[in-house]
Formats: C-alpha cells, structure tokens, sequence
C-alpha cells in the first residue's frame, strides 16, 4: 500500500505497479537523460566529470531506454486523474552527430502533448564549439484529456529562466530549482491534491509540495539521494513548525 508524504527507496517502475488508476492529480519529474555517464561542468576552464547518478548507471542502449521512457510515461498515464497533468523535464540530445528530441517517445505514449515550455538555463557545461551552445532544456506539459486547462495564476510565458541547483549544494548532478515544481503545482493542482514524482532525487518537488500545502509521493532509486531527501525534507518542515 503506497502512503502519501513519502519518499521510497525504490524503482519507480516496481513502486508504481500499487498505485490504483487514476488517483493521482500531477505528475512532476526529470528521468535520467541516458547521458552515458557523463555528467561534467567546467571549473577554471577545466573540464571536471562527475560520472554516474548514485545507485544508478544511466547508460542504457538508446533503443532499450526510450522503449522504457514509453512504458513508463504509459504507466503515468494509468494513475494520473483524468483532468490531471503530468509535467516530464528533459533536453534534447546528440547521439552521433544527431538530435534526438524526446518527441520520439513522448509521441508513442497514449498522452496528449498540451504545450512545450522553454526552460533557460542561462549557462551551460556544453561548450562544444561546433555547435552554438545548447542553453535551455524542454518542460513537456502532458495530459489525457485536451479539454483540462491549466491555470496561468502568474501570467508567464512559455519560456521560463531558471538556474539547476550546483551540485556542491545538493549532492545531485541535475537537480532543478523549487521554482519549476512550485510553478507546476500552482499552476495544475488545489490544496490537499497528491502530487507524483518518480525520479525525486534530492527531494526538490516534495519541497515544493509542502511549501504549497499539497501532498506528494516520491520514488528514488538511489539510496544516497533518498537520505538526502528525508534530510532536506526536515529541515524544511522544522522550519516551518
């Protein structure tokens, strides 16, 4: 039995299978990018490689990870309410010379593709001088039914600047600012909604959630990145109390 206002230490794809069909409000998450291991960012106009998620070798073939990528937004799909909406961060990539778009999969799913959101980094550790330096990321805005609408409470625009977290605060490689979730869950959910993220890593979309007032479900493979969660998942609501 999955509870609410909890974090598990385990693979989304197992902790998934015991949430009933549509009783989630909004899925928030960012997968592994299938980067081979290649986390990097430059200090002193050197370049420094962080390797591998914890708990994680995000090296798959890329056929056997976009085949999972499918099977687990389906998967969303089944628990994700009828009205709800399903926010999935992810970037393009280049295998080989050549893009390859998330679209590839996403349009595969049974989901309805509602609206893409720029995300603007504003900096990035890719400064490949054969191509103009890739910038920004994609937040895919998902839904099952074309006629849910968001509410734009912000009035913003569909391109979003925002910084990812360093590392040296966080632990993770990739972990993005409370904004983005904080925007989504505004944007797509009530208090006291149940908010989904089965990637949580560090615990940045439960954050959001308590801040909101909603509550949340997280699923995170690596042990080192739950602890870290519960963590800062406490000092927040110390905090508060």
């Amino acid at each position: 039995m999955i509870k609410i206002i909890k974090i598990y230490n385990m693979d989304c794809m197992d902790g998934m299978k015991y949430i009933k069909n549509e009783s989630i409000n909004c899925i928030i998450t960012s997968p592994p990018y299938n980067l081979k291991g290649d986390f990097h960012t430059f200090v002193n106009g050197k370049r420094v490689t962080y390797g591998d998620y914890k708990g994680f070798k995000d090296n798959l073939p890329e056929e056997v990870y976009q085949s999972h990528q499918t099977t687990f937004l389906n998967e969303c799909y089944r628990i994700l309410k009828n009205d709800g909406f399903m926010f999935y961060n992810h970037k393009n990539r280049i295998i080989n010379g050549s893009i390859i778009s998330p679209l590839d999969w996403i349009q595969k799913t049974k989901f309805n593709i509602y609206q893409i959101v720029v995300l603007n980094l504003k900096s990035t550790a890719n400064v490949d001088k054969r191509r103009f330096f890739p910038v920004h990321e994609l937040l895919f805005i998902l839904n099952k039914n074309n006629k849910t609408k968001l509410n734009n409470v912000e009035c913003l625009t569909d391109v979003w600047e925002m910084k990812k977290v360093p590392r040296k605060i966080t632990g993770h490689p990739a972990t993005f600012h409370v904004m983005l979730p904080e925007r989504c869950i505004k944007s797509a959910t009530k208090e006291g909604d149940i908010v989904l993220d089965p990637y949580m890593g560090v615990g940045t979309t439960a954050i959001a959630c308590i801040n909101n007032n909603r509550n949340y479900i997280g699923f995170e493979i690596s042990t080192t990145y739950c602890d870290i969660a519960n963590r800062r998942i406490q000092d927040v609501v110390s905090k508060i109390e």
